[in-house]
């Protein structure tokens, strides 16, 4: 990293502002036009006068490559087409968040370079693949990685994660003596099969997991609480929705910002951080939940 560490890098909670408004967006996956176009809003919300926080909820890098950079041989379930541009996009990132008040999420992609197990996607070894991309900037990245939370929380009764909220500890102080390097049990993450990860307690579970019930929410949003009130709803990605987003029950919004889409049903969110949110049934297509390409 840079100089000027963000207060939320190196703890496994990201605590959000209690004023001003929260951009949420998921899985840009090497994505440099979504990404670039995320800042613009960003952009856009600052010149208007209001003071815009930004949370990308993990998976940021490790894109389509190979022969998918040919749009001819790009198959329709991957969305629009883009070429995977992950190490120009970590490396700005990595500066961006020094000066603006955006906050990145560890996802299982970003956990393979840290301790997690190896992601197979679209290159045997997506971590190496992007490492030797890095070359001498690859030290400075793994910095990065190693210090992003695992979730964030608002005071307006919001939880970000990668996955959906399968799993939770007791309490917020619990969570900060997580370790991505091995579970509780002492074994590594990286021996782990990505097929048990699901299981492979708290950090496992919110990484991978695709689905959870109501219950597995409701405990994660009372244990997230900031003031003994239980949070409202969680907001995450890591599964494609294809019409960009999903609501489950009152407790749960999964959210497609970019990978696997086409640019027309790319969602992100924009909360207002004054106010308390007490279900996603508050949430409004055109108002709180955003087209990326209007």
């Amino acid at each position: 990293m840079g100089t000027g560490r963000p207060s939320w890098w190196g703890r496994k909670v990201a605590r959000l502002p209690d004023r001003g408004l929260l951009l949420v967006a998921t899985d840009l996956q090497g994505n440099l036009a979504d990404y670039r176009a995320l800042q613009r809003v960003l952009e856009r919300e600052r010149e208007a006068g209001h003071d815009a926080c930004l949370v990308l909820c993990g998976d940021m890098v490790h894109g389509p490559g190979g022969e998918l950079a040919e749009p001819e041989l790009w198959p329709d379930h991957l969305g629009s087409h883009y070429v995977d541009r992950s190490a120009e996009l970590v490396l700005d990132l990595i500066d961006f968040v020094e000066r603006t008040d955006t906050v990145c999420l560890l996802g299982n992609h970003e956990h393979a370079h840290v301790g997690g197990p190896v992601v197979s996607k679209f290159h045997a070894d997506e971590a190496a693949e992007l490492e030797a991309t890095l070359g001498p900037e690859c030290a400075r990245v793994r910095r990065f990685l190693r210090g992003l939370p695992l979730l964030a929380v608002a005071p307006c009764g919001v939880v970000c994660t990668h996955g959906a909220p399968r799993a939770t500890e007791p309490d917020l102080d619990a969570f900060e003596a997580l370790d991505y390097a091995r579970t509780r049990e002492g074994i590594a993450y990286q021996d782990v099969p990505l097929w048990r990860m699901l299981d492979a307690g708290t950090v496992g579970a919110l990484l991978w997991a695709r689905g959870a019930t109501a219950e597995h929410a409701r405990a994660l949003l009372r244990a997230t609480s900031l003031d003994g009130e239980p949070n409202a709803f969680v907001v995450y990605g890591h599964d494609i929705v294809r019409s960009g987003f999903e609501k489950m029950g009152d407790e749960q919004l999964c959210l497609s910002t970019s990978f696997g889409l086409f640019d027309r049903d790319k969602m992100y969110l924009r909360l207002d951080l004054g106010k308390r949110y007490r279900s996603v049934a508050e949430l409004r297509v055109g108002e709180e939940i955003l087209r990326l390409y209007p």
